[in-house]
């Protein structure tokens, strides 16, 4: 079956100059204004006819005929959403997520790293329904109706909205109280909050026909797996497909990454051949028989309830795939985990833990509730007043006590921790213990590389098609990532490890004096063990 395909321009922003212009006045436009972006309703006939051309691919469905959103985005030109989608993102817990950067302490390494989770959230929540709907026109016998349709929408627009400040650095610390906590489960928490606070459920219910059930499985495409037990209750066996749209983590081919690796990209003006169209274009979803084995999969003659479905992809597009991986692992290797980005990370950490005494969250449903910057999780509404504005609120407000203030203010004036050099090999055991004597001024920080899956290759898990012979599928063997590991020792300065009244008495001098001290005798267990520190 040929495929559909999507226009260039459209794709990779053509045409945004005439964008602006063919969306009526702005007095028309006020209320759809966000961030920046204009938006306009499906109903304003002279805004369908401007955008024409420039316009997305949308299938002919039964879902087109209700109302949408069209705004412009930087990495996808133009982005159409449902209006349930858009009344969800006018709420104060979807807001948030404009004060969370979607790269965390990246900003302090690359000034343009500036993007938030906002427009990462909305621009997942488009592919996500753009994926969904050309499975839907170029498959009808899927039977993807207009509710699974638009609980792939919403699940890709609230994926993220569980993060905490600081990108994943902010689980780092968090994990240090709770072991339990995932920014998965903290985004279904506030998805049921900002439904309930904001009565969208209501809205969902009666003009978007969605269920309980519907519910569920929003939330399970979210967590990447079942709410509870080993089988998904969202949907049946016949719809699986659709969990491996916006988290797949069998494969680890998702619109999430698409999305992120490719405004990643933009905004660090790190280049990328990655090209999800193509992607979409060469997916299709096959029925297949559970539990067979081996490199072959044989696809099922008829389809039931429960029968498993399964997203493969054409064999001549496993080189986009690669790329794919490729963009992430440059992403980490040049972004994510870049050296001075780590040592900021730690800094931030160790931030966090001087001003968890001191910092103090009040609750809004009880007043008389007061929490914790480790426990705020517990009460979604308090956890919704934790963005990047902690670091803010510590320097500027003293809410986190000196020491805190004191390594807050040390990352902004660049004083950062001495990086003494690294070890690209793995550390044993007796060179860790005899290292503990340094500790706490010496700090051990860990970087890893790989395609996010260790030393596999997410592909090889992938199930590929051939145009010939689409009655058989089949895997392919993908050669491993070629990991990079480093450790890195840093050395701390007092006042970042303690806390009392003589930190605040130690001259700079003295301080210099001990962490000179300190690298001599890192120096000499490493000579004890005929290991010598790399430099870059």
């Amino acid at each position: 079956m040929e495929q559909p395909k999507v226009n260039e321009k459209t794709r990779r922003g053509g045409g945004s100059s005439s964008s602006t212009g063919s969306t009526g006045s702005l007095e028309e436009q006020d209320e759809g204004i966000i961030d920046g972006t204009y938006l306009t309703d499906s109903s304003d006939s002279s805004a369908t006819a401007n955008n024409k051309e420039t316009r997305p691919y949308t299938p002919s469905t039964t879902f087109q005929a209700t109302r949408i959103k069209f705004f412009c985005d930087m990495v996808h030109s133009h982005v159409e959403l449902p209006l349930i989608c858009y009344k969800i993102i006018n709420t104060r817990q979807f807001q948030r997520l404009r004060n969370l950067k979607q790269l965390g302490l990246c900003y302090y390494v690359y000034p343009t790293a500036c993007h938030n989770r906002f427009e990462h959230c909305i621009g997942t929540s488009y592919l996500a329904g753009t994926y969904c709907k050309i499975l839907q026109t170029n498959q009808p016998e899927l039977n993807i109706d207009n509710q699974d349709l638009l609980c792939v929408y919403i699940a890709g627009l609230l994926h993220d909205l569980g993060h905490g400040p600081f990108s994943h650095t902010w689980e780092q610390f968090i994990s240090t109280y709770d072991k339990n906590y995932s920014h998965e489960e903290m985004s279904i928490k506030m998805m049921d909050y900002l439904l309930e606070s904001n009565d969208l459920w209501t809205l969902c219910k009666y003009q978007a026909g969605l269920t309980e059930r519907d519910l569920v499985f929003i939330k399970e495409i979210i967590l990447g797996h079942p709410i509870s037990g080993d089988e998904f209750q969202g949907r049946p066996p016949n719809k699986h497909f659709l969990y491996q749209i916006v988290s797949n983590d069998i494969t680890k081919i998702d619109v999430d990454k698409f999305d992120y690796i490719l405004r990643d990209c933009t905004q660090l003006n790190v280049k990328t051949g990655f090209d999800f169209q193509r992607i979409f274009n060469n997916s299709r979803v096959f029925f297949v028989r559970p539990g067979l084995k081996g490199a072959a999969v044989e696809v099922a003659e008829s389809a039931q309830d429960s029968t498993v479905t399964i997203i493969a992809y054409r064999k001549k597009i496993s080189s986009t795939l690669q790329e794919l991986f490729l963009g992430r692992f440059s992403l980490h290797q040049k972004a994510y985990q870049h050296k001075v980005v780590r040592i900021v990370e730690m800094m931030v950490v160790d931030g966090l833990k001087a001003a968890e005494p001191y910092f103090r969250v009040p609750s809004s449903t009880d007043p008389a509730k007061v929490l914790k910057l480790s426990t705020a999780h517990q009460d979604v509404s308090a956890f919704i007043k934790i963005t990047d504005s902690v670091l803010e609120q510590i320097i500027e407000w003293g809410n986190g006590g000196a020491s805190a203030r004191k390594i807050f203010n040390d990352i902004i004036n660049r004083k950062l921790y001495k990086c003494i050099g690294y070890l690209s090999d793995q550390i044993n055991e007796d060179l860790l213990d005899d290292l503990k004597a340094c500790e706490p001024a010496l700090l051990l920080c860990y970087t890893s590389i790989n395609y996010g899956r260790g030393d596999e290759n997410p592909l090889n898990s992938a199930l590929f098609y051939v145009k010939a012979r689409p009655g058989r599928l089949f895997k392919h063997k993908f050669s491993g990532p070629n990991l990079e590991s480093k450790c890195f020792f840093l050395l701390r300065p007092t006042y970042a490890y303690e806390e009392g009244e003589t930190t605040s008495t130690i001259s700079e001098e003295d301080e210099q004096k001990r962490m000179q001290l300190m690298e001599e005798k890192v120096e000499l267990i490493l000579q004890k063990h005929e290991v010598e520190l790399e430099l870059e």
